[in-house]
């Protein structure tokens, strides 16, 4: 008989023990319960592996896009069309050999007049400043001006094709000279 009433108290204790394990499991649940409002989404338990591997899935994904993008933006490109002829321009700008034959009279030209000229003065870091901010005030007054230019509205091309035409004259002349 005193197996008997062993086992009762063994009993007994385990039933304790379960209903107290039930309980922290229920305040367990409930305080989860109550997180989960917070965040409004069940929590996932991810492990770092799963982490890198979602990056990588999500990395590759975003450089078949670009990859899409690319492609879609080269046929875009192919599609659109020049328009007119560049055979003015073309025509208007100097030769290869014209302009190795002016870079090779310069040079002589440079070489001699260093010998001759004067050092140069330095300018003080304010005076750089402002050279270079009345050369920056110039270029936009210039383009502002070719902008505004009744020819250049007509035709940009042979415009701008003349302009390049008289500049390397006038460049001509004075290596004449």
């Amino acid at each position: 008989m005193a197996k008997t009433k062993k086992n009762v108290r063994a009993k007994a204790k385990s039933v304790v023990g379960a209903a107290k394990q039930k309980a922290q499991d229920m305040k367990a649940k409930q305080r989860e319960d109550r997180l989960l409002h917070k965040t409004l989404t069940p929590k996932k338990t991810t492990t770092k592996k799963e982490k890198s591997e979602a990056k990588h899935k999500k990395l590759l994904k975003r450089f078949a896009e670009t990859r899409k993008e690319r492609k879609e933006e080269r046929k875009n490109n192919e599609k659109t069309k020049v328009f007119g002829d560049l055979k003015s321009l073309r025509d208007a700008l100097p030769s290869l050999q014209d302009i190795y034959k002016l870079v090779k009279t310069k040079q002589k030209d440079v070489s001699e007049q260093a010998a001759l000229a004067e050092p140069e003065v330095r300018l003080s870091a304010n005076e750089k400043i402002r050279k270079k901010r009345t050369e920056m005030v110039n270029t936009v007054k210039s383009f502002e001006k070719l902008i505004k230019d009744k020819n250049f509205k007509k035709n940009p091309r042979e415009f701008i094709a003349a302009l390049v035409r008289n500049k390397y004259q006038g460049m001509e002349e004075d290596d004449h000279e």
